[in-house]
């Protein structure tokens, strides 16, 4: 049994050791793109690969892809991976800038188009919640309803949903204008009317502290289907919005 001798033992066990060192190593990048460091010190640079630090690093100034590749160390095909979806979405667009020193065709050099920066804006609600803390402390409760419901009525007119041609048509409408905004709606015919529910309210952390923008949402629905609307809604546990709709008899 020659291929059992201790020559021939050690020979096979340098070969699997030069194997899994293979393994172990197998090349430079990670399957997000990232630069590794080396065999000798295994350490991945911080994920920074993601579509939002892009978007981060050319708010702050227009760049090319080589550019954003010595940004975030990461390879070239996994930058232009994210500028593809990030043009698709209309956050970036190719700049007319065109780089200093640049010999023969410029490079294409990237920038945050206009609104990008609403897809950071995550104060919205910390304002309304302090904006209607403040005027709950001017108006009393009626009155600041319908300041509420009057702000509704206009989000509705603004949005092309004012006088319907007919209630079904309104309420599929108003339903499809909410569920775009990050609700999640459904119409139940009830006695006298029509019941939407919604299982996401959209400013559902507002509404915790502020019941009264639901009054809101309810002129919204109303303006929209030309019929009267009242908020019914659910906050013992999950928040459940619900604006009963009445039905107007037909004489």
């Amino acid at each position: 049994m020659d291929w059992l001798s201790p020559a021939k033992f050690n020979h096979f066990s340098q070969i699997k050791t030069i194997y899994v060192v293979i393994i172990v190593f197998p090349a430079q990048t990670d399957g997000y793109g990232r630069i590794l460091t080396g065999p000798n010190s295994p350490r991945i640079l911080p994920s920074v690969s993601t579509k939002s630090d892009i978007l981060h690093l050319l708010q702050r100034e227009p760049l090319t892809v080589v550019q954003l590749c010595k940004h975030l160390a990461v390879t070239r095909n996994a930058v232009i991976v994210q500028l593809k979806q990030l043009e698709s979405e209309g956050l970036v667009r190719r700049s007319k800038i065109r780089p200093p020193n640049t010999v023969g065709k410029p490079p294409i050099v990237f920038e945050a188009a206009p609104g990008s920066e609403d897809v950071t804006s995550t104060a919205y609600q910390v304002l309304l919640t302090q904006l209607l803390a403040t005027l709950k402390g001017r108006y009393d409760a009626d009155e600041l309803g319908d300041v509420l419901e009057q702000t509704g009525r206009q989000l509705a007119q603004r949005a092309g949903l004012a006088a319907p041609v007919d209630f079904d048509s309104g309420l599929r409408a108003a339903m499809a204008a909410a569920d775009a905004l990050g609700a999640s709606t459904e119409a139940v015919a009830e006695d006298g009317g029509v019941m939407v529910r919604n299982f996401t309210c959209p400013v559902g952390s507002v509404v915790r502290e502020e019941q009264c923008v639901c009054r809101a949402m309810a002129g919204f629905f109303s303006e929209a289907t030309g019929r009267p609307a009242t908020e019914q809604c659910l906050r013992e546990d999950r928040l459940i919005c619900q604006y009963f709709i009445e039905q107007i008899p037909t004489a």
